[in-house]
C-alpha cells in the first residue's frame, strides 16, 4: 500500500510537470504567434495607406484634382470636390484603423508619428478644413479629438509636445 502511495505521488508530481511543461510551449507559441500577427498586422495598414496613395499618384486626373481642392476648394467643380472629399475620407479611414491598432497595441506605437505626419502635412491646405469641417462626424469621437489635436498643435506649434505627451 506505502509503494501504491509512494508510486501516486510520483506520477502526480510528473503529471504536474507535463502541464508546466505544457504551459511554458504555449505561452513561448503565443508570443510568437502575436509577433506574427503584429507584424502582418502592420504590413496590411502600410499596404492599405501605399496603396491610397500609389491610386492618387497613379492617376494625374485624381491627383490634380486633389491638389486643386486642398490649394483652394472653391476652385473645383462639385463633381470634384466629392471626389476630393471621398479621397480624403478613405485616407483617414485608413489612419483611423491604423489609431486604433496602435492604441489597441496591436501596432507598434511609433507608427503614430507616422499617423500624425499624414494629417500634419495637410493642415496648411485650406481644403483640409473644408474636408474635416464636412467629413469629421463620420468618424469616431477618439479619432476626431486626436485630429483636433493635431489640430490645435499646428496652431501652437507644439507638435513635438504633443508626441513627447503621447510617448509617455
Amino acid at each position: 500500500m506505502k509503494r501504491l502511495k509512494k508510486t501516486s505521488k510520483i506520477a502526480e508530481i510528473i503529471g504536474s510537470l507535463g502541464i508546466v511543461i505544457s504551459l511554458v510551449f504555449v505561452a513561448i507559441q503565443y508570443e510568437k504567434n502575436s509577433v506574427a500577427l503584429k507584424t502582418s498586422t502592420a504590413n496590411s495598414v502600410n499596404t492599405n495607406i501605399a496603396n491610397w496613395y500609389s491610386s492618387i499618384a497613379d492617376n494625374s486626373n485624381t491627383s490634380e484634382t486633389l491638389i486643386r481642392f486642398l490649394e483652394n476648394p472653391e476652385s473645383v467643380s462639385t463633381s470634384e470636390r466629392f471626389q476630393a472629399i471621398m479621397k480624403l475620407h478613405s485616407l483617414n479611414l485608413h489612419l483611423q484603423n491604423a489609431f486604433y491598432l496602435e492604441k489597441n497595441e496591436v501596432l507598434d506605437s511609433s507608427l503614430r508619428k507616422s499617423i500624425t505626419m499624414a494629417i500634419y502635412s495637410g493642415l496648411n491646405q485650406p481644403g483640409f478644413y473644408v474636408f474635416w469641417k464636412i467629413r469629421k462626424e463620420t468618424y469616431t469621437e477618439e479619432y476626431q479629438e486626436f485630429v483636433e489635436e493635431i489640430i490645435a498643435s499646428e496652431r501652437k506649434k507644439t507638435l513635438e509636445k504633443l508626441f513627447e505627451k503621447k510617448d509617455s
